[in-house]
């Protein structure tokens, strides 16, 4: 209800109170009814309350006027701890937003998600995972969680909508913000299929610290963590760590050895992390079972999905000889033109003709620079 929105909205207001103490509060409570009514009686029996913010909350009740743009802007949409809508996987952990702020619709089959997060600097090869990972795991009906950045986050948002599935952005600003810029338009793709969501009201704009407290959200709205490139102390390693600390499952995608991003999720698997080669590592790690048909693709089965994340495997029987000389020295890092014609020992006037066929038949990806990828 509206009466009890701004009182959420007040609560959260409170000097000295924060998020712990708010779900303190519910768990003792129950209701934001109860909590407004509590004497200081009632708010001595809250386990970990201090009297210092037991008085806060108190003195303030009363006193704290909410702007209403805070309650509705736009499309914008405002979810407690006691609404249905609530995501209930976030719900679960220490420190949940007691308000969510959202654009687009959150639905209960988003408690069955899994988040993929990595570098914004990602090489050809994280990207290609973690669009391909996403689009597999969308189309058996798991919503994937990111935070729209540049990078992993934007690829695997992309490969879950490619699959006509479900998406979830946890931004580091409010929803009416689009960051980056850059991502205009994928930013409404999410709307219009999923939601993007933050805990800061309209109008917060982005600021470096806000993104670590963010990234608690991405975990705890999910059942697992994929981690696909990064850095020793990124971003998407904290989310690994904060997912661990809320008794999620941390999942990890090798990389090549000689690429500093390969780090972070290397040492994930030597401290016992879940290597992925296949989303079949994820689904039996977490116990999900996928009937075979359920897919966005009728004419998809849950066997193609289980193909490895490398290229090994591809049917590649009706491409011509010379055409297949240029694909065994293809990967999914990028290759410069000259150095495909020495690898595969053909001309560079043949292998542009042949990149340019292959390209056609959506084998090969071509890259600024003249370079190349698999597809």
């Amino acid at each position: 209800m509206e009466k009890n929105r701004e009182k959420w909205l007040v609560l959260n207001q409170t000097p000295e109170l924060g998020v712990v103490g708010i779900k303190r509060l519910w768990d003792h409570f129950g209701s934001i009814e109860k909590i407004w009514s509590a004497d200081e009686g009632d708010f001595s029996r809250v386990e970990g309350l201090s009297e210092k913010v037991m008085r806060s909350i108190l003195e303030n009740r009363n006193k704290i006027s909410v702007n209403a743009s805070e309650v509705q802007l736009g499309d914008t949409k405002v979810v407690n701890f006691d609404d249905e809508t609530y995501p209930k996987n976030l719900l679960n952990i220490y420190d949940p937003p007691s308000i969510l702020y959202h654009r687009g619709n959150l639905l209960p089959q988003d408690i069955k998600a899994i988040a993929i997060v990595g570098t914004r600097r990602a090489s050809a090869y994280g990207l290609n995972i973690a669009k391909r990972l996403a689009s597999e795991l969308a189309g058996m009906g798991i919503t994937i969680v990111s935070g729209m950045a540049l990078g992993i986050d934007s690829a695997a948002h992309v490969g879950a909508l490619e699959a006509s599935g479900r998406t979830i952005a946890v931004l580091g600003c409010g929803v009416d913000i689009i960051y980056p810029p850059s991502n205009k338009k994928l930013m409404q793709e999410i709307i219009n299929h999923g939601a993007v969501i933050s805990e800061f009201p309209p109008g917060t704009e982005p600021e470096n610290w806000r993104f670590p407290q963010r990234n608690r959200i991405i975990s705890g709205l999910s059942m697992g963590v994929i981690v696909i490139e990064g850095h020793y102390n990124s971003g998407a390693m904290i989310t690994a760590k904060l997912a661990l600390d809320q008794g999620r499952e941390v999942f990890a995608v090798p990389g090549n050895i000689e690429m500093e991003q390969s780090k972070g999720p290397h040492w994930l698997i030597k401290q016992g992390a879940k290597l992925v080669e296949t989303v079949t590592d994820v689904l039996e790690e977490l116990n999900i079972v996928v009937p075979k048909k359920m897919t966005n693709d009728p004419s998809t089965s849950l066997g193609t999905s289980q193909s490895p994340i490398t290229n090994e495997g591809r049917d590649y029987s009706n491409l011509s000889y010379e055409e297949n000389k240029i694909v065994a020295v293809l990967s999914m890092e990028p290759k410069y033109i000259d150095n495909i014609a020495i690898e595969s020992g053909l001309s560079i006037p043949q292998v542009s003709s042949l990149l340019l066929m292959l390209e056609m038949k959506n084998i090969i990806r071509q890259l600024p620079g003249k370079m190349f990828v698999l597809s």
